[in-house]
């Protein structure tokens, strides 16, 4: 089997900052603050892939993107969590660690 490979100047990553799911006592999975006021801001992703024209994020960056800038979540074969293709252009922040404030 290949390896993934982005194109062009696509970022690619999995979200560390999601959308949390609560679980009542009786095992009902519940999407916290899905459709939500709350649910509106920015997320913080870990890039996994980039493309060959990607210049201002490298692998293993955390990266702040703007509401709804990325992709639905596939499962990628070899890549923990989903991956999701980031809108480069709607990229707000970089970080070389993951932000306290995430953890």
């Amino acid at each position: 089997m290949r390896e993934l490979s982005a194109l062009g100047n696509k970022v690619l990553g999995t979200m560390v900052d999601g959308f949390d799911l609560k679980t009542t006592k009786g095992g009902v999975i519940i999407k916290e603050t899905d459709a939500t006021a709350e649910a509106i801001r920015p997320r913080w992703f870990e890039v996994t892939h980039i493309g060959p024209d990607s210049t201002d994020v490298a692998v293993g960056n955390f990266v702040l993107v703007a509401h709804g800038r990325w992709t639905r979540g596939i499962d990628f074969a070899g890549v923990e969590g989903l991956l999701y293709r980031i809108d480069e252009e709607e990229i707000l922040g970089v970080s070389e660690t993951l932000p306290e404030a995430v953890v």
